[in-house]
């Protein structure tokens, strides 16, 4: 499922394809889904062989956070990270993905992509900036 979507500026209500949905149910242990966010771009489930060309740090120079519950990260870049009011704001892509619990990455479910909704809904914001709007995620 290579993601060839036109990209569209995130809008701070986060939805879930039903596409995104079927290609993950479909999944039989073939690919390797990923999912990725961005100011510019919707919640999308991409392969693993895609996450460089969005977050070129990826599994590399990257910074992660831990889900709850779960063996399952966002990775960010820490150059990307703007702090403000004794917050700290991501402002770049994320690429969201779940372990085996012995640090390989395995396939999204669809109820991992749930989890990862829920999260940016408790944790999206957007602030402005010389009259633009920035959609961050918020960290603390």
């Amino acid at each position: 499922m290579k993601n060839n979507a036109t990209r569209t500026i995130r809008s701070e209500e986060i939805t879930i394809d039903v596409r995104i949905c079927a290609a993950l149910a479909a999944n039989r242990g073939g690919e390797v889904y990923l999912a990725a966010i961005a100011p510019d771009m919707e919640l999308t489930v991409i392969t693993l062989d895609e996450a460089p060309g969005i977050l070129p740090c990826f599994d590399e120079e990257d910074a992660l956070i831990s889900v709850k519950g779960a063996p399952m990260f966002i990775s960010y870049n820490p150059a990307q990270v703007l702090k403000l009011a004794g917050k700290r704001y991501l402002t770049g892509p994320v690429i969201f993905y779940r372990t085996d619990g012995r640090s390989t990455i395995v396939s999204l479910t669809v109820e991992d992509i749930y989890r990862f909704q829920t999260y940016l809904e408790d944790h999206s914001t957007t602030l402005m900036a010389d009259g633009q709007k920035l959609p961050c995620i918020c960290i603390d």
